[in-house]
């Protein structure tokens, strides 16, 4: 399997986060999710810089002044970096690289370097590679620090050292053959789904913010053994695995690339063969750090992108992690504000039986009752009623089996197909 380039060398950035008038994180919020996003990479932070601003500048995205104060830190602490908490054009990024004389990358580069380096799986690192081509396609004009990169480092994981010899015409060839490439991932999945929905099979999806601790949950559900890491974005490819629900109900459950405030959005449609696995999900479990400083910033995003994807109609359970991070008092204010909510710890093993009846109801929430009668002859059915349907009761009669079930509409037209007596109740 192809590699992605990845660096190793250590550099020293100074950061540099802008904050708009409108802007609703506060500033400490903003540094700490930027600082986090920047030291995930392996990277030494030499400083931080605000940068209050009104109107983007359209030559150095920042004021003239701003500029000749980064210049003079740069040249003072000698950082080999300047990295952006905001995502600028070609021009601007041209500019200041130019001006500051280092090496200048935004949000965007960040978290594709971010991306390619925990891209593992074919289909990963095809997501990324297409993502990486279509934010240099535009960027393919003249000379400078940011076309002759040859020292590795931040910003330059992916492609690699071929950036510097490819034109236009073969990234765009490079690009249609990697949307060809995904397309055949989405079509092997669409079959593994047909095959799910076919059998039966309820499918259960994890959403949620980058870090919230959706795989140490994903591995306690399904006893898998999945990486997990205090690194941001350590899943990028979607993992299924089944769990067991209550009467031995069969769920398959699948973990999906976390989210992030001001996620490009050219990364979520280069990940859309992963994310189209929650479109056909049953249920949506929306996994929150219950010990975050600032709970509705962090969900905010994760709310924005579902109805981007269009899937804030789907049935979501409301998910707090870690909540031995956090004081009793705290879980209690939690609880009264958001009283829908399930609130555990996947790495203690709280709360995830009432995680996985809440599953249960969700699943069987838009579904009706009915009494089933089954011929000893059609006892083959049986299995299709434990594996579809919630059974409630049976009782065995001189030549057939009455079952009382409850489970969905589809379902029964579906038992009436195979000639058997239903009944709803």
């Amino acid at each position: 399997m192809k590699q992605l380039h990845k660096t190793t060398q250590k550099e020293k950035a100074l950061l540099v986060v802008v904050y708009e008038q409108k802007e609703p994180w506060s500033k400490e919020a903003l540094a700490t999710e930027f600082e986090n996003l920047v030291t995930s990479t392996g990277i030494e932070v030499s400083n931080l810089v605000f940068v209050k601003l009104s109107l983007p500048n359209p030559q150095f995205y920042i004021g003239k002044g701003k500029v000749a104060e980064l210049s003079e830190l740069v040249a003072r602490e000698k950082v080999s970096v300047v990295i952006f908490d905001n995502n600028l054009n070609f021009t601007q990024q041209r500019n200041l690289e130019e001006a500051l004389n280092a090496k200048t990358i935004d949000r965007t580069q960040l978290i594709l370097d971010i991306f390619a380096k925990h891209a593992q799986t074919q289909e990963g690192i095809l997501q990324v590679e297409l993502a990486q081509h279509e934010y240099l396609l535009p960027r393919l004009r003249g000379k400078g620090i940011m076309l002759s990169r040859l020292g590795g480092g931040i910003g330059t994981r992916g492609p690699g050292e071929k950036k510097l010899e490819v034109d236009r015409r073969r990234i765009l060839d490079r690009i249609s053959k990697l949307k060809k490439d995904l397309k055949l991932v989405r079509q092997h999945r669409s079959t593994m789904r047909k095959k799910r929905q076919k059998e039966g099979i309820a499918t259960c999806s994890l959403v949620g913010y980058t870090n919230a601790g959706k795989t140490t949950l994903f591995n306690n559900l399904c006893q898998s053994s999945q990486t997990t890491s205090l690194a941001l974005f350590t899943t990028l490819d979607t993992v299924t695995r089944s769990i067991s629900l209550e009467a031995n109900f069969k769920v398959v459950l699948s973990d999906t690339v976390g989210f992030i405030y001001k996620l490009p959005l050219n990364l979520i449609e280069a990940f859309k063969a992963t994310l189209e696995e929650l479109h056909y999900a049953d249920v949506l479990l929306h996994v929150i750090d219950a010990s975050s400083k600032d709970i509705l910033q962090i969900k905010k995003p994760v709310d924005l992108i579902l109805k981007e994807l269009g899937l804030d109609e789907k049935s979501i359970i409301l998910v707090f992690n870690k909540i031995d991070k956090i004081s009793k008092e705290q879980e209690v204010v939690l609880g009264n504000k958001y009283p829908e909510a399930i609130f555990i710890s996947a790495e203690n093993n709280i709360g995830l039986d009432i995680l996985r009846e809440e599953i249960y109801k969700n699943i069987f929430k838009d579904t009706v009752e009915a009494v089933v009668r089954v011929p000893f002859e059609r006892m083959d059915m049986v299995q299709y009623f434990h594996k579809n349907c919630q059974v409630i009761k049976n009782i065995y009669q001189e030549s057939e089996v009455v079952y009382w079930i409850r489970t969905k509409k589809d379902k029964l037209d579906y038992l009436k197909r195979q000639g058997l007596k239903v009944r709803e109740v």
